[in-house]
């Protein structure tokens, strides 16, 4: 088979030796590479990787898995985290209806029930933060599949072939073959 310098150029950043051969690994790869390829080789290599919406999606539902499984470890050591500050805030709550404590005490008590109170509020923001990061990365995982495709087999479909000739390039130079 024949291909144009920038095809293989693609297929070397790919490390591939031709389209047939994409893999799942490579599919983020290529997709993201997508708006920097010329149109005409973006189009050749989507025709020669007929399964790529499959391996997109197979791609797409794998990392929904691996987020899935990060976000239920996640709520679960958040949980064991707030059980503990609740525990910690029920025991102190208890030395605070002591009779007997001073002043200094019942001040010493509650700074420390606002402290954890405190490390609770920490963990939260500390966990959205974490969460938006996840929610942004598949974002952009399905995004640059999605679009990068899409937008390229919509520029394909309004490109002729007049925008490719050039008079100065007439001959075959940049063909290679493979």
């Amino acid at each position: 088979m024949k291909y144009t310098m920038s095809e293989k150029k693609v297929l070397k950043k790919l490390g591939i030796p031709d389209f047939k051969h994409m893999t799942k690994d490579k599919v983020v790869k290529f997709a993201s590479m997508l708006p920097y390829m010329d149109p005409e080789v973006a189009k050749v290599a989507l025709e020669q990787f007929p399964v790529f919406k499959d391996l997109a999606s197979d791609l797409v539902v794998q990392y929904k898995m691996v987020i899935d499984k990060a976000l239920d470890e996640n709520r679960i050591s958040q949980q064991a985290f707030y059980d503990a500050c609740n525990s910690i805030i029920s025991s102190l709550q208890k030395e605070l209806e002591k009779d007997e404590l001073s002043a200094d005490e019942r001040d010493r008590i509650e700074n420390k029930m606002i402290d954890v109170a405190k490390m609770i509020g920490e963990k939260d923001s500390e966990n959205k933060g974490m969460l938006l990061k996840i929610l942004l990365g598949f974002g952009a995982v399905c995004a640059t599949i999605g679009v990068a495709a899409a937008a390229t087999i919509g520029a394909n479909s309004q490109i002729s072939q007049s925008d490719y000739l050039d008079d100065e390039d007439d001959d075959d130079n940049d063909i290679i073959d493979v």
